[in-house]
């Protein structure tokens, strides 16, 4: 205690000094607890100071790693998408999915007139729209990316009326807007079933058609959008693509189908099958002018028929198959051997009027040889009454009555040929006339759409 108390005189004169020791010494206590509180202060200032610093440059990070994409290469982002994994197709709220088809390149590659069917080749361009597969082009700076077919799922089509299809793709990659819209094309090979009408052929031609379309049931699945349809090469074989066009049955989208026009090129199956018949039946017309009794008439009819049996067993194979419409040109050949066969019939009779003058096989006309032993017969019957001049004069008279049945025979068969040659010659343009109304003023109708009933 720096206080002394006294008595009733109060402090002594030693007390001033006393009280200024005392108030030094409270001075220095102040001093060394300010300083002990300020040295107790810096370390816990210090550390949050530290964390403020630590925590700016961390918020800084965070800010800048949300503005700046990972990705930056487009194979980064075709990596990013494909991870994704879209196999499957598109699913909208309406359930349906909208197949855009721009274009069509048709080709037709061969008609089997045998089977009834046709090849045809298309070059199917598709676009269709994939939410998943889009991204934001501020974030990613690409507009388009590559990615392989088979990390994507691509639609399918299929042809309704086809015997045969294949789909490939034209190639392996597609392309993949922002907004992922989807690129890609597809190249179809398919045989399509198609009563072709070959009623007039070789002067055919018909519709036949393809129905192209995706799979949808119950109003759910993908509808195709069709744009424009062009054709390529269209000289294929004898058959020519005159038109392609792109309807619907019903107006129904998903009964969606090319219109394929097609026509024959005549030249080479009329100058294979049908002039090689005309030229025979004009060489059988011919035969009439060969003499009936010098059996030169029927040897060349008999290989007349047997080479028109031989044309036909050799392009039988070249003759269009069946159907609804069958060819005329069977009619047509089927005509020409019965005409051929009936006048080589016809031929033979008449010969063997000519020379016998009776159409009864068993009917045998005497030679000279019996004719003169009918004549020494007689003669030996009556004993040699008449003289050898008398056997001459007869058997000379019979010869020349003989003779002369024989003319009349050959002129009576001569006549009948003359007139079996009118109406033959009659019943060819006749014919003529018939086979050129039904090959170009008829017509058979085929429903080529049936195959949706």
């Amino acid at each position: 205690m720096c206080f002394v108390t006294g008595g009733r005189a109060g402090m002594r004169p030693m007390d001033h000094s006393v009280l200024k020791c005392c108030l030094f010494s409270l001075f220095l206590l102040t001093v060394s607890a300010s300083g002990t509180l300020s040295n107790a202060a810096v370390p816990t200032i210090q550390p949050l100071s530290n964390t403020a610093s630590a925590s700016q440059p961390a918020n800084t990070a965070t800010s800048s790693s949300a503005t700046t994409p990972s990705c930056t290469t487009r194979r980064c982002l075709a990596s990013m998408l494909i991870a994704k994994e879209a196999r499957s197709p598109p699913q909208s709220p309406r359930c349906i999915s909208i197949i855009r088809v721009p274009s069509i390149v048709y080709e037709t590659l061969s008609v089997d007139t045998k089977n009834l069917r046709f090849e045809s080749r298309l070059e199917v361009p598709l676009s269709w729209e994939d939410p998943d597969l889009s991204w934001n082009t501020s974030v990613y700076h690409h507009d388009v990316v590559v990615l392989p077919v088979s990390k994507i799922w691509t639609p399918e089509l299929h042809v309704t009326n086809g015997v045969q299809t294949t789909m490939k793709h034209s190639n392996k990659d597609l392309l993949v807007h922002s907004n992922g819209t989807i690129e890609h094309m597809v190249i179809m090979n398919t045989v399509v079933g198609c009563e072709v009408n070959l009623y007039n052929y070789p002067f055919a031609s018909d519709f036949c058609a393809i129905a192209l379309n995706v799979w949808a049931i119950s109003g759910c699945g993908m509808f195709l959008d069709f744009g424009n349809v062009s054709k390529t090469s269209a000289n294929r074989g004898d058959w020519l693509t005159e038109e392609v066009e792109l309807n619907a049955k019903g107006g129904r989208d998903d009964r969606n189908y090319l219109w394929v026009s097609l026509k024959m090129r005549s030249e080479n199956p009329f100058l294979s099958l049908v002039l090689p018949s005309i030229l025979i039946i004009l060489a059988d017309v011919g035969s009439f002018s060969l003499p009936l009794g010098e059996s030169k008439r029927i040897p060349f009819k008999v290989k007349l028929v047997l080479s028109f049996i031989m044309f036909l067993n050799i392009l039988k194979d070249l003759l269009p198959g069946g159907g609804q419409c069958s060819p005329i040109i069977r009619k047509h050949f089927c005509f020409c051997l019965v005409i051929l066969v009936l006048s080589t019939l016809q031929s033979m009779v008449l010969t063997r009027l000519a020379k016998c003058g009776t159409l009864w096989p068993c009917s045998l006309s005497k030679s000279k040889d019996s004719l003169l032993k009918d004549t020494d017969n007689e003669d030996a019957s009556e004993e040699e009454k008449n003289t050898a001049l008398q056997k001459v004069v007869k058997f000379l008279n019979k010869m020349a009555a003989q003779d002369h049945k024989n003319a009349l025979h050959h002129r009576f068969a001569n006549k009948v040929d003359l007139i079996c040659f009118c109406i033959y010659l009659t019943v060819l343009i006749v014919y003529a006339v018939v086979i050129l109304f039904f090959s170009f003023g008829s017509q058979c109708e085929i429903n080529h759409l049936e195959f949706w009933h």
